[in-house]
C-alpha cells in the first residue's frame, strides 16, 4: 500500500502529517513501537507527540501529549513542506 499521510490520533489541531515526512524514521518508529510505520497507521496512527519523538529520533515518551506540542508539529510539517518546494526559477531578485 502506497500511503500519502501518516494519521494523527488524539488531536484537536492536525489529524495527519505527510507519509514523506515520516517515512524515513522507520527505525526509530520501530525502537519506539515495535512496529513498522505502515503497521502504526493501520492501528489508527501515532499521537502527535509520539510523531515528534519519531521524528526528532527520540525514544517514546520524551514529548508529552499537550496542545503546544500539537503545535509543534504542526511548525514541523510546515518547515518540511518548505523544504520540499524547488527552488524558484531566476534566483531571488
Amino acid at each position: 500500500m502506497s500511503r500519502t499521510v501518516m494519521p494523527i490520533m488524539d488531536s484537536t489541531l492536525l489529524s495527519e502529517i505527510p507519509w514523506e515526512m515520516i517515512a524515513p524514521h522507520e527505525r526509530q518508529a520501530r525502537a519506539n513501537h515495535g512496529q513498522s510505520l505502515e503497521r502504526l497507521a493501520e492501528r489508527g496512527g501515532l499521537a502527535a507527540c509520539e510523531a515528534i519523538d519519531i521524528i526528532e529520533g527520540r525514544r517514546w515518551g520524551s514529548a508529552a501529549p499537550c496542545i503546544e506540542n500539537e503545535r509543534y508539529l504542526i511548525n514541523k510539517v510546515r518547515e518540511w513542506r518548505a523544504s520540499q518546494r524547488p527552488a524558484e526559477e531566476g534566483g531571488a531578485q
